[in-house]
């Protein structure tokens, strides 16, 4: 059977499969961060202290290990490799070879310092952007239960309102309205509600929640749109008693992945971005030295300012020209984290939204994510390079010429 024809039943294939009630995509639940691993807060350092293990952070993790099993089969490779290499090995020589050649066209010998990081950064980000494309990466996961998700968000604000009332003097005031609101004396430790109080809180605002059905159906190991419900299904129950099955009653879920592109993750992106900035300044200080570096930003710490502005006055506005230039080095972590998250983020959304609508659709859209993860990946590490090559740069040179 020729291509064409395997491609055409595939496609009609989906169309099909999509049409079948319970395999229609669900409207996804879309968040910025990175959503917690239910149970995983009681986890020793992660949960104690990172509050908990992120999809985001999760995927990060996967990635990191694939470059570094990468890293360590090239290796292995590099010591056995015959004098014309083939397969595997010769590709990623290839890739290499000529990621090398374009980073020393514009670092010159200094290449050498900077492409461990160019190529890291490039392998990374873009295994990790990836990963978001591989069917059922960011669909399978941990059941979440919106009631209890929606009442612990609120217990959040509860408590952040709380700690604003203790601050203007009005926690009396902010009690009355909570026994109020929920019928119930509320109780402090240590200027936090009680852990009993907070149970009785959070027992109400899941049933609150749960009356407005904001979910979808969880049927056995699936997750199913809630207009699959029918008025006559038996309400049926988990091992804890929440609702599932085709009862109206039970759209109260949705899924948490269990790993998601940790691009679509703030932390992540300003994560890269802060170590990006920092070694710009390590390379800057390293080339030039400390004095000629800072005085870039402040240059009435160079040798010889003040002989320079008598020779030529239109230099004493260098100082106002060097600020500027500090708040750019500034504002190239926010460049750097908003344009990678921004990309990704509305990528993924995109997909999920697509394959909502129209399932089909997303042949075509995974072909543009999946150019779109590529070259944000090498646009991430083509301006830290050029950002390293212009930090390594004095401004001494031709200053006389250039005024």
């Amino acid at each position: 059977m020729k291509k064409r024809y395997i491609i055409l039943l595939f496609v009609i294939g989906m169309i099909v499969l999509s049409a079948v009630p319970f395999l229609s995509p669900v409207r996804p639940f879309i968040q910025l961060p990175g959503e917690i691993w239910p149970g995983t807060k009681d986890w020793p350092f992660i949960g104690t202290v990172l509050g908990g293990m992120t999809n985001t952070f999760a995927s990060a993790l996967f990635a990191w290990i694939i470059v570094i099993i990468l890293a360590l089969v090239l290796r292995a490779g590099s010591r056995t490799a015959d004098e014309v290499p083939t397969g595997f090995y010769n590709f990623f020589e290839m890739l290499i070879e000529g990621a090398y050649n374009f980073a020393e066209n514009i670092a010159g010998p200094k290449v050498k310092d900077f492409f461990p990081w160019f190529m890291s950064f490039i392998l990374i980000i873009l295994i990790t952007n990836w990963m978001g494309l591989i069917p059922g990466w960011d669909s399978v996961g941990f059941w979440e239960h919106k009631p209890h998700f929606f009442a612990e968000q609120e217990i959040k604000v509860i408590e952040d309102g709380l700690a604003e009332a203790e601050a203007d003097g009005e926690v009396e005031d902010y009690l009355a309205g909570l026994e109020a609101r929920f019928g119930f004396e509320m109780h402090l430790e240590d200027g936090h509600l009680s852990h009993e109080t907070e149970e009785e809180i959070l027992h109400e605002l899941e049933h609150e929640f749960d009356e407005e059905n904001k979910g979808d159906l969880r049927v056995g190991s699936l997750l199913i749109r809630k207009s699959n419900a029918t008025d006559d299904a038996e309400l049926e129950e988990d091992n804890k008693g929440r609702p599932v099955g085709y009862s109206k009653e039970a759209a109260d879920w949705t899924i948490v992945p269990i790993f998601r592109p940790g691009a679509t993750d703030l932390n992540y992106t300003l994560a890269f971005a802060l170590i990006a900035m920092v070694m710009v300044q390590y390379y800057g200080f390293k080339y030039l030295g400390a004095r000629d570096y800072l005085a870039k930003f402040f240059p009435f710490i160079g040798k010889g300012f003040g002989a320079q502005v008598a020779k030529n006055p239109i230099k004493a506005i260098d100082p106002v020209v060097g600020f500027l230039e500090l708040i750019s080095e500034i504002s190239k972590i926010i460049s750097f984290a908003f344009r990678l998250l921004g990309n990704l983020f509305a990528g993924m959304v995109l997909l999920f939204v697509m394959a909502f609508l129209l399932p089909i659709a997303n042949m075509a859209f995974f072909g543009l994510e999946f150019f779109v993860g590529l070259i944000q990946a090498a646009v991430f590490g083509l301006l830290m390079l050029i950002f390293m090559v212009s930090a390594t740069e004095s401004h001494g040179h031709g200053d006389d010429d250039h005024h």
